[in-house]
């Protein structure tokens, strides 16, 4: 590149910059977004060669795993989009691309056995001195929600 065609000083490059950025119509995307996209790659990197060292080794890469990881990336990923629409239209098609059928009856009868098990340990927790509050906040629920479990407690449970 010549000395005529450089900028002249960095307020002339970022005005270059911008003008070439609004010819592709592409919109910046803030710092913190790229940063988080890098993190997020060197992070699968490293696991991705973590996972390759323990199996070349001879070792089980998912031996010190919580069983619940993908589960609990889901729901995080679910919450997260709760009122955002077209995140959670991509991420209902991420998902549908993922997860077959019978993960899909898995996770749904565990939903279904999650639902069952929560009375009694909302009435464990409370019993042990935990606050409603406390108990709403690990649940992610309402504390009314967790009244009218308290309310709709066995005689013979109490």
């Amino acid at each position: 590149m010549s000395d005529e065609q450089q900028p002249a000083s960095e307020g002339a490059l970022a005005e270059h910059n911008r003008r070439a950025v609004a010819r592709q119509r592409l919109e910046p995307r803030p710092a913190t977004e790229r940063f988080k996209e890098q993190m997020l790659t060197l992070m699968n990197e490293f696991e991705r060669d973590r996972r390759a060292e323990i199996i070349a080794a001879g070792g089980d890469p998912d031996e010190d795993r919580d069983p619940f990881e993908y589960t609990r990336l889901i729901a995080d990923r679910w919450a997260e989009t709760e009122k955002d629409p077209e995140r959670r239209a991509v991420l209902v098609d991420e998902l549908a691309q993922d997860l077959a059928l019978d993960e899909i009856r898995a996770i749904r009868l565990m939903a279904e056995a999650a639902a069952a098990v929560t009375p009694r340990l909302i009435y464990e927790d409370v019993d042990e001195g935990m606050s409603v509050t406390q108990v709403a906040d690990d649940l992610g629920v309402s504390e009314g929600y967790v009244y009218r479990i308290l309310r709709q407690r066995p005689a013979a449970d109490q």
